[in-house]
């Protein structure tokens, strides 16, 4: 067992395979993972392969047509990539484009923040507006200036996969009389509903017989990592 950021981990591999959280196991250093309460908790089944929604998730093309709230709120999205750097023209030290759209500071309906934001982060961690770690095969975590986003990646059958969201929250800003917890679950149930019918889309198109194979674009690098995460373990496994 291991605990990392206020979540325990339990392999049951001997021994078990090495913890790897992406980018980095110091990500969520900056926030009080300790002191947060968890506000609200929704679950989701999706009718695909728990592989295809980890695809999905490392990809932005599909953001433009099927997120249209998100690439207002993360401009950058809007152009199918998920940073800058991924832009053609972007060369190094080409000082970044503000992350989120004029006035927001976080992924909500209203694009306030929920309550007062976390007093340790950096003035870039602020504003980046958002940032990921993920550990595969099942979970990530999305840090924001006032709460953090949860989700557990659970398969249940070869096209069911469970999906179970946990957002936390400052008890402090949960006490405070104006703390409106749908902007916030709103926004990123939005978002997640979005996915799932894209993940179920993309499954019915695997049971297509017209065409054998895929062919990834330059976008979709992170897609071609966890195809090779995966590759790794199944050979591993004989």
């Amino acid at each position: 067992m291991r605990e990392w950021a206020g979540f325990l981990y339990l392999s049951l591999g001997d021994p078990p395979p090495p913890f790897a959280p992406d980018p980095g196991p110091d990500l969520l250093d900056a926030w009080p993972m300790a002191g947060l309460v968890r506000g609200h908790r929704e679950a989701i089944e999706v009718a695909c392969n728990w592989k295809v929604f980890w695809e999905n998730f490392n990809e932005c093309l599909h953001c433009p047509s099927v997120h249209p709230a998100l690439v207002r709120r993360v401009p950058i999205y809007g152009r199918g990539i998920m940073s800058a750097a991924e832009a053609p023209e972007w060369e190094p030290g080409t000082p970044e484009p503000p992350a989120l759209d004029a006035g927001s500071r976080s992924w909500t309906v209203s694009g306030r923040a929920c309550g007062p934001e976390f007093p340790g982060l950096s003035a870039a961690q602020r504003a980046a507006g958002h940032h990921f770690v993920t550990i595969y095969p099942g979970h990530f975590a999305v840090a924001h200036v006032d709460y953090i986003r949860s989700v557990t990646v659970e398969p249940l059958a070869p096209e069911r996969t469970r999906l179970t969201v946990d957002w936390l929250f400052a008890p402090e800003a949960m006490a405070d009389p104006g703390f409106d917890l749908e902007d916030a679950v709103g926004f990123a149930r939005t978002v997640l509903e979005e996915d799932a019918a894209a993940c179920e889309m993309n499954q019915r198109g695997l049971r297509s017989g017209r065409a054998p194979r895929g062919r990834l674009m330059p976008q979709e690098f992170d897609i071609a990592r966890f195809h090779a995460w995966v590759e790794a373990r199944m050979g591993s496994d004989g």
